[in-house]
C-alpha cells in the first residue's frame, strides 16, 4: 500500500516538473517579446539623436518645396490661399 502511494506521489512530482519547465520557457519567451518594443524605442531615439541634422534638412527641404509649389500655383493670390488653409485647419 505504501509503495503505490509513493509511486503516485512520484508521478505527481513528474507532472509538476514538466509543467514548471513549460512555464519557465513560456516566461522566457514572453520576456523576450516584451523587450522588443523597448529595443525599438531605444534604437529610434539613438537614430534620431545621431542623424538629427539630416532629418532637419529633409524636413525643411520638404517644407520649402511645398511652399514653392503653393506660390507657383497661386501666384499673387497667396493671402487667399493662406486664409483657406487656416479655415480648413480650424474646421470652419
Amino acid at each position: 500500500m505504501t509503495n503505490t502511494q509513493l509511486n503516485e506521489i512520484l508521478e505527481l512530482l513528474r507532472r509538476m516538473d514538466k509543467r514548471d519547465r513549460l512555464r519557465t520557457w513560456g516566461g522566457f519567451f514572453r520576456s523576450i517579446l516584451h523587450l522588443i518594443p523597448l529595443i525599438l524605442i531605444i534604437w529610434s531615439t539613438w537614430y534620431a539623436f545621431a542623424h538629427w541634422d539630416e532629418l532637419l534638412k529633409e524636413i525643411s527641404k520638404a517644407a520649402a518645396e511645398q511652399s514653392a509649389a503653393v506660390m507657383q500655383n497661386q501666384g499673387g493670390d497667396f493671402s487667399k490661399q493662406m486664409q483657406e488653409q487656416l479655415q480648413k485647419l480650424m474646421g470652419q
